[in-house]
């Protein structure tokens, strides 16, 4: 594509783009295009046809990329919907996708995109500057339902207006520092006026996008694609602009993960995610590919939900985090391809600083924090207080392998401390609605994204704040970092954010998350996108 991304002129407006656009080099928030970290190897003439069989770890809870922003759903939903922008992995730039060029205000409140003409949709019709105001409409009219991690990034969207057929401008109550990173995200992707009109409960399975695979069917096992004549506007990360050479994508829940590694191996299914770990060297040795990357954002970990009793004592938590052995949950339950962590944030993202040594075992420090909360030992040695025994719940998703066995070291970790920590898996609607009626203690989970914002994204205390957090001097943190153009202030105010809620724990950070996909060797192309999440599948072909 020859037309270039055109931006103010002023400094301050460059100054603010250019935080925007900063992505660490191996990821960032699952929806870019083109592949970082290790890909499936794409020599030889691409060769049309056949079926491309991938073996998901979990299913995904909706074809509507607004509703949830799970691993699987991004995957599927990547494949059906394009996005404004697009995410350069391996460099971080914004590239053109269904936007040709834009432009942003001095104040970072401006954004105006100018579309690509000759786009439509899969049932033909065109994109225009309407439709995209129109989603956009949608997404304030239904930001109650929209999925909390999309939400912070229309917090402050007030409008948007199509300025002429093809020019489109959203408008921000104050300044956006890192909305083209997240207008990038499969989350903010276009959809077609039919999906558009249809009830937000109706769009799980009957959506309509402009991407290069149309959906066939969606059920909880198994969602099937086929290939959209005509394509020709892919990511210009991708480096071909045709059509699909697939003809067909089939995503098949596997959740047993000795089964899914199986099935790769045996040649039932063609790829497989959520590697495990104990797998991958097995996978490798075996000859099929293994591509992997390292995810920017938030890490593993729980978030306290800090409402509720004894959470909203910060000594409290501050001891729970002492009594969680990091380095021994990695080498237990995983392996060197995944780093411990040192901050909430993972080593790859923009702004992230080293706080390891705030994150040391010391269980010894955490009981003389319970003693003085009040939480002493009894004769079973879980601690009580008033009566009251220190059980807490963690609700979880099995949305990684590795999940369990990692809770469930903690789990005795924290018994070493006099901690009942009792682990309550959940499907995804009912972590929403839990979180939604503070059901739960913790709750454990990760943010991928190419942005330091994730912290603005999981700790602000704005509507519809899931995990009550009650840490009144982070928010003005968090708010600046987002007014702020400068690269090097920016990311002071992200350290400072960052050392902010350690000193707090309003976060127990554990493990960074790395993406590991597995191939057969008849697989080419195969990659991951800007944020660690399975790129889109239009490149791909089987020899």
């Amino acid at each position: 594509m020859n037309t270039r991304a055109h931006r103010s002129r002023t400094a301050l407006a460059a100054a603010t783009v250019t935080a925007a656009l900063l992505l660490a080099a191996c990821g960032g928030s699952g929806d870019g295009a083109s592949g970082g970290g290790t890909g499936a190897k794409g020599g030889g003439k691409a060769r049309q046809g056949g079926t491309l069989t991938i073996a998901l770890q979990s299913p995904a809870q909706s074809a509507n990329p607004r509703a949830f922003t799970d691993t699987a759903a991004v995957y599927v939903n990547r494949q059906i919907f394009d996005s404004l922008v697009d995410q350069d992995p391996a460099t971080g730039k914004i590239l053109p996708w269904l936007a040709k060029s834009w432009e942003v205000n001095a104040t970072a409140t401006q954004f105006t995109f100018h579309l690509r003409a000759g786009v439509t949709f899969s049932d033909g019709t065109p994109l225009t500057a309407q439709v995209v105001k129109a989603n956009f409409d949608d997404i304030l009219a239904n930001k109650a339902k929209l999925n909390p991690g999309i939400v912070p990034a229309v917090q402050a969207l007030t409008g948007a207006k199509a300025t002429d057929a093809q020019t489109v401008t959203l408008t921000f109550a104050k300044p956006h520092a890192s909305f083209l990173v997240e207008a990038a995200r499969v989350g903010l992707s276009i959809e077609a006026p039919a999906t558009l009109a249809l009830p937000w409960d109706k769009r799980v399975d009957k959506v309509i996008g402009s991407g290069p695979f149309v959906l066939d069917s969606f059920a909880p096992g198994q969602i099937s694609l086929h290939k959209r004549t005509g394509y020709a506007w892919a990511a210009d990360s991708l480096h071909h602009t045709g059509a699909a050479y697939l003809d067909k994508v089939v995503f098949k829940v596997v959740p047993e993960s000795s089964v899914r590694t199986g099935s790769l191996q045996s040649g039932q299914v063609n790829a497989i995610s959520d590697v495990p770990a104990a797998d991958i060297q097995s996978v490798r040795d075996g000859g099929q590919q293994v591509i992997s990357t390292p995810n920017p954002g938030l890490v593993w970990g729980l978030v306290p939900i800090e409402s509720r009793n004894p959470l909203n004592d910060a000594n409290v938590r501050k001891a729970l985090n002492l009594a969680i052995n990091r380095p021994e949950v990695r080498d237990a339950v995983l392996t060197k391809d995944f780093a411990v962590a040192t901050s909430v944030l993972a080593h790859t993202t923009p702004g992230y600083v080293d706080l390891g040594s705030s994150l040391a075992y010391d269980p010894a420090q955490a009981g003389q924090l319970l003693d003085a909360a009040g939480w002493t030992r009894t004769g079973d040695g879980v601690r009580q207080k008033d009566g009251k025994k220190l059980t807490l719940v963690a609700a979880w998703f099995r949305d990684s392998s590795s999940n369990q066995k990692a809770l469930e070291l903690i789990k005795a970790q924290l018994a070493k401390s006099g901690v009942d920590l009792q682990l309550l898996e959940q499907t995804g609607l009912q972590i929403l609605d839990g979180l939604k009626k503070e059901k739960y203690d913790f709750f454990w989970t990760n943010a991928t994204s190419a942005d330091g914002d994730v912290l603005r994204s999981s700790f602000s205390s704005a509507p519809p704040n899931y995990y009550r957090v009650q840490d009144q001097p982070l928010q003005p943190l968090l708010e600046q970092q987002l007014a702020t153009g400068d690269p090097a202030a920016r990311n002071k105010l992200l350290a400072q954010a960052q050392q902010r809620v350690v000193a707090q724990a309003d976060y127990l950070p554990v493990f960074e998350q790395t993406t590991v996909l597995a191939a057969a060797g008849k697989v080419h192309g195969l990659s991951l996108g800007a944020g660690a999440g399975l790129a889109p599948l239009a490149g791909v072909w089987l020899s």
